[in-house]
């Protein structure tokens, strides 16, 4: 139950993360919890996904759909203090130190103005391949894990309803191969991430996607 639960709420913002749906952040560098290094860090990643968040809103805003797919590579690195308090919120014990993960995002120009336009609309997104890498802590040994989704949205009216991720192809280091494997095949099941994924994508395609658009 342990590594299932840990997985569980690490693949909810990574899965966030592989659709480039990754929320607004404050600035890293003035956070006192974490080294100067990795602040740096993170601020380098924030502004690196800026570009693909800007041109995801506009053609949701805009319409346009010169231009094709919308692709970009997308990483993400979560501090340890954040999984900890953050996402597990201290009910659990995270055994790893950093988690970065990376996916080379892809998405339609249509499929994006559709879901936001129509009053129902199926957004099928494509498979997409995830990889995270999970920093040693404590003399554990650090983790690779890859894995794929094929995920697929209903819209109504402009909101994200309903949600299914479609995990597969699993791989990586024993341990957080072993919790993945376990928390996706639970999840192709009973769906138990729809919720937290539909909210991910209300509140990127909301006020701060208009935020995003006003800038540009």
């Amino acid at each position: 139950m342990l590594p299932f639960r840990i997985c569980t709420s690490l693949l909810i913002a990574v899965v966030c993360l592989s659709l480039g749906f990754v929320r607004a952040e404050d600035d890293p560098r003035s956070r006192t919890d974490i080294d100067k290094e990795l602040a740096e860090r993170l601020y380098r990643e924030s502004q690196a996904r800026q570009g693909c968040k800007v041109e995801i809103c506009e053609t949701a805003r805009k319409k346009e759909t010169e231009g094709g797919n919308i692709a970009c590579k997308v990483v993400k690195t979560w501090p340890a203090i954040d999984l900890k308090e953050k996402i597990l919120k201290g009910k659990l014990d995270w055994p790893w130190g950093n988690a970065q993960c990376e996916a080379n995002l892809s998405l339609a120009r249509e499929l994006i103005i559709a879901a936001m336009a129509q009053p129902k609309f199926e957004a099928k997104v494509g498979k997409h391949q995830v990889q995270c890498h999970l920093e040693a802590k404590d003399g554990q040994d650090a983790q690779t894990v890859q894995f794929t989704i094929d995920p697929v949205v209903n819209f109504e009216n402009g909101k994200a309803v309903k949600a299914a991720l479609h995990w597969g192809e699993v791989s990586g280091s024993k341990a957080a191969k072993g919790a993945l494997w376990s928390a996706s095949a639970v999840d192709n099941t009973l769906n138990v991430l729809q919720g937290a994924l539909l909210e991910q994508i209300n509140e990127f395609f909301g006020p701060k996607c208009d935020a995003a658009t006003s800038k540009h």
